[in-house]
């Protein structure tokens, strides 16, 4: 008669598998940190926007569409969002000498009213600009509509801020126009904008 012993079957791992272990965890690690960066990488990229004449260069983000044709130096515009699109825009008008902030300010309530729907100031704050210049920023709002009258939608709520500054015989306007439920979203670009805007 044979007597066999039926135990737990020894599972120990060997000190080579033990630090396989470690390593695979460390490598996960690391291609999800080296992940986030590129998405980051991707998603703030920016392309160099620069006017000699106009003597002004910013960095915008890559995949927004420039436009310079109009009555500004430059906008670009977000064209993936759905509805308005998030836009930033640089202008510049001539002034008189002593033209103030405040009259700026005034002219352009004045001519945006009379253009924009349920156009309204809500705020009107000293600025301080990332290069030390002082400034003034006005938020406001107003409401767009679907220019198709034969498309049925609600008309967008639209919130903007205007960064104002004189220099010289010239006043530089600097306009961020987003959709108000996007806002405090986009709101981020508008800033590292800023931040490497040089005039």
């Amino acid at each position: 008669m044979t007597v066999v012993e039926i135990g737990e079957p020894q599972n120990e791992l060997t000190q080579r598998q033990r630090w396989s272990h470690y390593f695979v965890l460390l490598y996960a690690l690391v291609a999800v940190v080296i992940g986030i960066n590129l998405r980051d990488a991707a998603l703030n990229a920016s392309a160099v926007y620069t006017n000699v004449e106009a003597g002004i260069r910013a960095q915008y983000p890559q995949r927004w569409l420039i436009d310079t044709d109009g009555d500004y130096i430059f906008r670009v515009r977000d064209m993936t969002r759905i509805g308005f699109k998030t836009t930033i825009q640089v202008a510049t008008r001539p002034i008189a000498r002593n033209t103030t902030v405040r009259n700026l300010v005034d002219s352009l309530t004045l001519d945006r009213s009379q253009t924009l729907a349920a156009y309204g100031v809500i705020n009107t704050e000293p600025f301080m600009l990332p290069n030390e210049v002082e400034a003034t920023a006005m938020t406001y709002t107003y409401v767009q509509s679907e220019l198709n009258p034969y498309l049925q939608s609600l008309p967008t709520v639209i919130e903007g801020l205007d960064i104002l500054t004189v220099e010289g015989d010239q006043a530089i306007i600097i306009t961020f126009l987003s959709e108000v439920s996007q806002y405090e979203q986009t709101l981020p670009i508008f800033e590292r904008f800023l931040g490497t805007l040089e005039f």
